[in-house]
């Protein structure tokens, strides 16, 4: 982790009784990385830890400074050009005893009367999110400040010239623990940032990747502590797929595979299995040292790793899916040790489920992975600035009071509180969550590559075919070819 990160965070661990020390790595990296965010409980590497976290730990991250200065902004507007999907999470009018609604309404009260200003959003359907923009941009009536928009779209625009580059706002600093370090890491080209992950955008923490399971099926069927298997480093592929042998019941008696039966997983065809290209190690585009990429999706192990996703799916009788986005069909019943999910999942359609279940990540590659990763679903949004901005003071500040507050109060309000303490069952569950998240990765490839090969596993999946190597070979050029108009885009901008 950044030190600046570090140093950001120590007054918040002062505040804590030093329970824990965390690590978490990147595909690609040689070395762990203490993590910022991660529960002390368990680390990504596997590593035990105690199991009660401290409930107050949260409340230390009001002392977090965000170091910008207070300002007198006399009452201006800022305007958020929003996905209508979670206008309730940029602007809400009064308080209700709704936990994220309430959070939501402070966070804004406080940025407001910290800087004498007014907080607007305007909200559209997700995919005409940047057109407006662009209408507004090319008029240059500087109608919007924030973009908050749908990931693939947002990226799409990048070739429309309608961002400015964020790594220029004043006080915007992207190693602070209200950015995904990804956005340096992994979105970042050439020093410049047109897309950064910050907690304003909720949806990019609820939205998140992770793998439920039925504690009392998985005891039914003898399977070990799964929390000390993942904490051990050994939550594989091979072990789910060990794990998942012989579970299969025809539950019904009626010879016929459905839904009432009983399987080891329930999931579907759709992002949930694209997930897993993460989840193995994998990234469609990897940084280089200059700050360019290098597309790195095509190799030996997408080959064996798509060959494996056929075969849990097809050439076993212990999963079951549809084509279609609803992984829980048979896990929500109660007929599946295993499902993967979204972290909403767990606030929505397990909120009333009569069983215990378990949150941990999705399994990695193999043993000799260091880290277990995540991804997070395409629906979620991305923060951008409009290049027809006027005041780089102004919006600076905006941006980074609105992530540091977020941080502080509405991700503690989803995250802490309507997530761990009502989805999650257990304490367990909660430091898992937190790897999980820290864990999050958001590729240059995935977020600039349209619809691209992030999908492509999807496709197979649902034609069905384990051939990737044709599929790669008749479908690629399109993409690099889309690519490179990406990298000419980001090259223009450096030019001015």
């Amino acid at each position: 982790m950044n030190a600046k990160k570090i140093c950001c965070l120590l007054l918040a661990l002062l505040l804590l009784l030093p329970l824990f020390a965390s690590c978490s790595e990147k595909p690609g990296d040689d070395q762990q990385k203490p993590s910022d965010n991660m529960s002390p409980e368990v680390s990504s590497s596997g590593e035990p830890a105690e199991q009660e976290p401290q409930k107050d730990m949260l409340d230390a991250r009001e002392d977090v400074s965000d170091e910008v200065p207070d300002a007198d902004f006399g009452g201006r507007t800022f305007r958020i050009a929003g996905d209508e999907e979670f206008e309730d999470y940029y602007l809400t009018d009064e308080q209700n005893g709704e936990v994220v609604n309430d959070a939501v309404y402070l966070r804004n009260a406080a940025v407001e009367e910290r800087f004498n200003v007014t907080l607007d959003a305007n909200v559209f359907e997700e995919s005409s999110i940047t057109d407006r923009v662009k209408n507004s941009v090319t008029a240059g009536d500087d109608e919007y400040q924030m973009i908050s928009g749908h990931i693939i779209y947002l990226g799409m625009a990048v070739t429309n010239k309608i961002m400015y580059d964020m790594a220029d706002l004043p006080h915007i600093d992207f190693n602070k623990p209200w950015w995904s370090s990804s956005t340096i890491e992994d979105l970042t080209y050439k020093g410049m940032t047109f897309i950064a992950i910050g907690d304003f955008a909720l949806s990019s923490i609820t939205k998140t990747y992770c793998m439920f399971y039925n504690k009392v099926l998985a005891t039914d069927f003898g399977l070990p502590d799964l929390y000390e298997v993942v904490r051990e480093g050994e939550w594989t592929l091979d072990k789910q797929i060990e794990l998942s042998t012989g579970v299969y019941t025809d539950k019904n008696g009626d010879g016929k595979r459905d839904k009432e039966d009983t399987y080891a997983l329930s999931t579907s065809t759709k992002s949930a299995a694209n997930a897993y290209l993460w989840a193995f190690g994998k990234k469609i585009a990897t940084q280089q040292e200059d700050g360019t990429y290098e597309i790195s999706y095509f190799d030996e192990k997408i080959v064996s790793l798509m060959e494996r996703l056929y075969n849990l799916y097809y050439e076993t009788d212990q999963v079951y899916f549809e084509i279609a986005h609803n992984t829980m069909i048979a896990f929500e019943p109660g007929n599946a040790i295993f499902a993967d999910g979204v972290f909403d999942v767990a606030t929505s359609t397990l909120r009333d489920v009569e069983f215990e279940y378990g949150i941990i990540p999705y399994p990695k590659w193999d043993s000799a992975q260091a880290s277990y990763y995540t991804s997070v679903d395409g629906g979620h949004e991305g923060l951008a600035v409009p290049r027809s901005i006027t005041d780089p003071e102004f919006i600076g500040t905006m941006f980074e009071v609105l992530c540091a507050e977020s941080w502080k109060k509405t991700v503690p309000a989803y995250y802490d509180t309507a997530l761990k303490y009502k989805g999650a069952r257990d304490y367990d569950s909660i430091a898992m969550i937190d790897m999980i998240m820290e864990s999050r990765i958001f590729d240059f490839g995935y977020v600039y590559g349209g619809w691209g090969p992030v999908f492509w596993i999807q496709y197979l999946l649902e034609t069905p075919s384990k051939d990737i190597a044709s599929y790669y070979q008749k479908n690629h050029k399109v993409f690099d070819k889309y690519m490179e108009k990406v990298y000419k885009a980001f090259d223009e901008y450096e030019g001015g």
